[in-house]
């Protein structure tokens, strides 16, 4: 006997290579069968998901879950496993001196599996207060605009990755001066972990970037008084520091956030041929409750963007758990991987989707999570 049994529902797995109806059935916390009829009375349970897209467990390679540790961050399980994740990167909440608590209160007590890249800055993210608006003096990691390494230190950050790398993927640079960037690739290299960097500085932060390494906000609107970084030149078109940085193996990652997601950017990049690997939300308390609010309304967005239903599904399953070095495990429905599943429901009527400068487009599809399976248990 099967424990649970999912039928009749459209089985999207591009590891696999499907994209049909098929049912799939479930046993201690392992897929056991993905086939095009299974009898129904070989399980104690089943859901019959008639009408909906079977999937396996979405993962958001970039969100802020480090939940009474760091400020900016949302409670995981209410705020991504709910709406369909079942695996999430913190994308460097917390560095080397506050990594503990968040694995011992956070990591380790949540129902959704967490991994995360350690911030280059030794207390992480720690300069964002409790209101989203408001934060530390940038006096912390900043003094007059130059980096100061007082807040990094390379050998405590190397060994908190080396005594947690089950935990941690990676170093993330973010927020500061490059020196930040030029710290963390020290750090990458001496334990041949990946770096997340954020797209800012360009072109002189790419340089810094190899083969697996992630690039994050990929379709951030230009904003040179803030150093951010836009894929595309004053002309509209894509920057050949980007076609090189792909092609010695950088990852694109979305990281839609509260500022870094353009839909005039994102629109043009694709057409010019830079489509995302990897699409994930950068949620925070800033922008949970709009633009973002969760992954699958980010996934609608691509939809709208022209990406097929496919490609959207491999950005949020197979490329992700490729580049946690789980893929086989994660990311896919084949026999004897984790059962970790999310059912949705492609809804069709007239949808407002937002960017983070305010415009505002209308698109006819979204995708909303319906029942979320997480080691073989049913969440929602």
């Amino acid at each position: 006997m099967y424990d649970l049994l999912i039928k009749n529902g459209l089985v999207v797995d591009p590891y696999q290579g499907l994209c049909e109806k098929r049912d799939v059935a479930i046993s201690k916390g392992k897929i056991e069968a993905v086939e095009s009829n299974i009898a129904s009375d070989n399980a104690r349970k089943k859901i019959d998901a008639k009408d909906m897209i079977v999937v396996p467990g979405l993962i958001d390679l970039h969100a802020h879950v480090s939940y009474n540790v760091i400020s900016l961050s949302v409670e995981p399980d209410q705020a991504c496993l709910k709406k369909g994740v079942t695996t999430v990167l913190d994308a460097g909440s917390t560095g080397h001196l506050n990594f503990t608590p968040f694995k011992k209160y956070v990591i380790e007590n949540s129902r959704i599996r967490i991994f995360a890249m350690l911030n280059i800055e030794s207390l992480g993210m720690i300069e964002f207060m409790h209101r989203s608006s408001e934060r530390w003096p940038e006096l912390l990691t900043c003094l007059n605009g130059i980096f100061t390494p007082l807040f990094v230190n390379i050998d405590e950050t190397i060994k908190v990755i080396k005594e947690n790398r089950e935990h941690i993927l990676g170093i993330k640079w973010a927020h500061h001066h490059i020196t930040g960037l030029e710290l963390a690739r020290k750090v990458a290299d001496r334990i041949e972990c990946p770096i997340m960097a954020e797209n800012r500085h360009i072109p002189e932060s790419l340089k810094y970037l190899g083969k697996g390494d992630i690039l994050t906000h990929l379709y951030i609107h230009r904003d040179k008084e803030k150093n951010y970084g836009c894929i595309l030149d004053d002309d509209m078109k894509v920057l050949p520091e980007y076609i090189e940085a792909i092609k010695r193996g950088v990852i694109l990652d979305v990281g839609h956030g509260k500022g870094s997601f353009s839909w005039k950017i994102a629109e043009k990049a694709i057409k010019e041929g830079i489509k995302p690997d990897t699409i994930s939300t950068d949620l925070w308390i800033g922008n949970v409750n709009g633009p973002v609010y969760d992954l699958p309304t980010t996934m609608s967005k691509f939809l709208l963007l022209g990406m097929s239903l496919e490609d959207v599904i491999k950005a949020t399953t197979t490329k992700p758990a490729e580049v946690l070095g789980k893929l086989g495990e994660i990311g896919t429905l084949k026999p004897e991987a984790c059962a970790d599943i999310t059912i949705l429901k492609l809804t069709e009527g007239k949808y407002v989707f937002e960017d983070t400068m305010g415009e505002k487009r209308i698109g006819d599809k979204k995708l909303e999570p319906v029942h979320v399976i997480r080691k073989g248990l049913k969440i929602i």
